[in-house]
């Protein structure tokens, strides 16, 4: 049978979008893909041991590929970190390839910790921080610890136990403004990659969860003093602020906490309001060095790129 080897405009300009859309994915996956490797190259933890570091992406690779899970020890800490082979978006293989050099906020958190403490961490995930944060306040200090995803919190309760961390209080909790339900969106950047706000829902996995006052557990926790919050969760780090503004102005806690403007957005907040809001508190905002040295901040971020930031309250600073 004879082919028409002219197709029709319809046909032809339908080609071209599919065309065009499949230039863009993989635009879109080299650049990511770019974007990781200088991440990597430029890394302190990679370039005091490349080879291991490389070698330790392969095997994770690997067992990713065999579905085989990890367990990493943490020396420093002297704990061990159980890793699934589904995790293996950046953050997750970071921790595996790095081990305790992952953050410098991470592996000068003693600076900010001591035995007998309280600390909170919203936004555990599986999470590195709880088990290193428990290891640093001691038996006789206490962290809480939350997480609305289901799966990250099956693995942070495996963690808690892997470690025997019996002064960790978790909870399968959001931490915002306000005591309710809401809806968590699974991102597409890994199994374990969760927000409160999206900017296409359509077709995204979703689970409903619950929400949490910082105030109101601290209440219910009968918890006297809070040293240190840290704070990673999307761009929600202002609401979960005005959700501890009587912890915040009675016992001015040191704040660890990512500013993500993108993430903000997602759920119409202001890029900087987390950074205004403790203003207004009297606090007082520095970065890490590689060194663990603080370096004060006298400017607002710009609010495009996720940056890390320690606030300190002025009457701490003394």
């Amino acid at each position: 049978m004879a082919t028409n080897p002219n197709p029709s405009p319809a046909l032809y300009a339908k080609s071209q979008r599919v065309d065009r859309a499949g230039v863009s994915v993989l635009r879109l996956a080299f650049q990511s893909t770019r974007g990781k490797c200088r991440y990597l190259v430029a890394h302190p933890g990679f370039r005091q041991a490349r080879v291991l570091t490389l070698c330790r992406l392969l095997r994770w690779r690997v067992q990713c590929a065999l579905g085989i899970p990890a367990t990493v020890r943490l020396p420093q800490w002297d704990v061990r970190f159980y890793v699934p082979p589904r995790w293996h978006g950046a953050g997750t293989t970071m921790i595996y390839a790095l081990r305790g050099h992952y953050e410098k906020e991470l592996l000068h958190l003693d600076r900010f910790i001591s035995p007998g403490m309280v600390v909170v961490d919203g936004g555990a995930n599986c999470r590195i921080y709880t088990v290193v944060a428990a290891k640093l306040v001691g038996p006789s200090g206490l962290v809480l610890s939350f997480e609305p995803g289901a799966e990250a919190f099956e693995v942070l309760r495996k963690n808690v136990d892997l470690n025997g961390l019996a002064h960790v209080r978790t909870y399968r909790a959001a931490l915002s403004d306000r005591e309710g339900e809401a809806v968590l969106y699974h991102h597409k950047e890994g199994p374990n990659s969760y927000s409160l706000g999206a900017t296409d829902t359509a077709g995204m996995a979703f689970e409903e969860i619950v929400t949490r006052t910082l105030s109101q557990v601290l209440h219910e926790e009968t918890v006297r003093q809070v040293g240190l919050i840290k704070l990673d969760v999307e761009g929600c780090e202002e609401l979960v602020l005005r959700g501890a503004m009587s912890v915040m102005a009675r016992y001015h806690p040191t704040v660890l906490l990512e500013m993500n403007g993108t993430a903000a957005g997602r759920l119409g907040l202001s890029p900087v309001g987390s950074w205004k809001l403790l203003e207004g508190l009297g606090y007082g905002f520095c970065s890490l060095t590689e060194r663990g040295e603080l370096n004060e901040l006298s400017q607002l971020p710009d609010g495009k790129n996720p940056i890390n930031v320690v606030a300190i309250h002025r009457a701490r600073r003394k």
